[in-house]
């Protein structure tokens, strides 16, 4: 009997601890749009129990969040999101009006996905030009993986991190830019997490910082059209 990938998916995230779905991503903060009037209208895909999407709500980031979740349901204590689809964003999406989001957020999400490029094209419609598109992925080139690969001949699937066993796409630095301009976005920052450490510095020298980096936060801006001008 052929079984469903979906299916699967669930089956494994079943499994995973509670804890995989209660916190909030703050880390994102230096990432969030500083020069656009705030408050802003956020949606996030994979928001889990709906933490960050709160947390940016009582920070004063947003004025309206709405979430997409698949596998959790919002936490007992998040009333503050405005909208919740649970849905598979692969087989579904929001009931959002087109260019109506200031900020989308696809925090650790996109590598669970069969084609996360064509997520991120269908998503680009509900962004407003120059609003912003914050990802998170992890790293595969972290030293590790190469590590374990190289020197051990595994390539082993754990619980969580960056070889979850329910990731599907594995990204570097390099291919999570292309990933987050492939819908015509420009990325503006990208930050290594992990890497705040004396490693940092020795390897940095010989241009090879991303193996210590074990997951990128990136930050993209959709464009604002120009106008045309028409000489007569």
């Amino acid at each position: 009997m052929k079984t469903d990938v979906a299916e699967i998916s669930m089956n494994l995230y079943n499994k995973k601890n509670a804890d995989y779905f209660s916190h909030a991503r703050t880390e994102i903060e230096p990432l969030l749009p500083k020069e656009k009037a705030l408050p802003l209208r956020a949606l996030e895909i994979g928001c889990a129990e709906g933490h960050t999407l709160a947390w940016l709500k009582r920070a004063g980031y947003c004025n309206w969040v709405a979430g997409v979740e698949p596998y959790a349901e919002l936490g007992a204590n998040v009333d503050t999101i405005d909208q919740f689809f649970k849905l598979d964003i692969e087989k579904g999406f929001p009931n959002i009006p087109p260019a109506s989001i200031d900020l989308i957020l696809c925090l650790d999400v996109l590598e669970h996905l069969i084609d996360p490029w064509k997520t991120i094209r269908r998503l680009d419609g509900l962004l407003k030009p120059g609003g912003t598109l914050i990802i998170s992925l992890p790293n595969i080139r972290n030293y590790h993986v190469l590590f374990d690969l190289a020197f051990r001949g595994k390539f082993s699937y754990a619980e969580s991190g960056i070889l979850d066993r329910t990731h599907l796409r594995f990204f570097t630095r390099a291919t999570a830019i292309e990933l987050a301009e492939s819908a015509g976005a420009t990325v503006t920052a990208v930050v290594g997490t992990e890497t705040n450490r004396w490693q940092k510095r020795m390897l940095g020298a010989i241009g090879l910082r991303d193996l210590i980096a074990k997951q990128f936060l990136l930050s993209a801006t959709k464009p604002v059209p120009t106008p045309r001008i028409e000489i007569r």
